[in-house]
């Protein structure tokens, strides 16, 4: 008798330790998720500062248009920190806006320069965030992640 008691206690030892390595796996891939979102922000954080300067150039070199208006305006609507939709159709317009201007002072193509390679990092990051949502997701639908999500209440990871 004796010996069947220690025998239960040993398998949920065993098992209580499988759960908890199986929930350190998903913190992991959720913390590393996390990560790639705090980078996106940083780096949304830091285009959106350069914008201020960019505009500025523009208003020093020529008189300001309609689209310079429009930049600045969806410009003054970014306090969250958190991506969005507005974000993305910022990021859209603030683009073509570069695409379109072709104005030779040193500050304004230095601020283009800057907010094109910050975009690049922009693009590469979502991608990187997108590929660490999908695994955290499929892992944690997978047997026997599945368990101890469930256990401890993870939830799937967005964006």
């Amino acid at each position: 008798m004796a010996n069947l008691i220690l025998v239960i206690i040993a398998i949920a030892v065993i098992i209580f330790t499988w759960l908890i390595w199986l929930r350190y796996i998903l913190l992991h891939l959720l913390q590393e998720s996390n990560h790639h979102l705090q980078v996106l922000k940083t780096d949304l954080l830091r285009r959106r500062d350069t914008v201020p300067y960019l505009l500025e150039s523009y208003r020093k070199a020529e008189e300001p248009n309609e689209t310079w208006h429009k930049i600045l305006n969806a410009r003054k609507q970014f306090n969250d920190p958190q991506p969005t939709e507005k974000e993305w159709e910022f990021e859209k317009e603030l683009l073509h806006f570069l695409r379109d201007t072709h104005i030779k002072s040193l500050n304004f193509l230095e601020a283009k320069k800057d907010i094109i390679d910050l975009t690049d990092l922009i693009e590469k990051e979502k991608l990187a965030l997108g590929a660490a949502n999908q695994t955290f997701n499929e892992k944690k639908k997978q047997f026997p992640y599945s368990i101890a999500s469930a256990i401890f209440g993870l939830r799937e990871a967005s964006i």
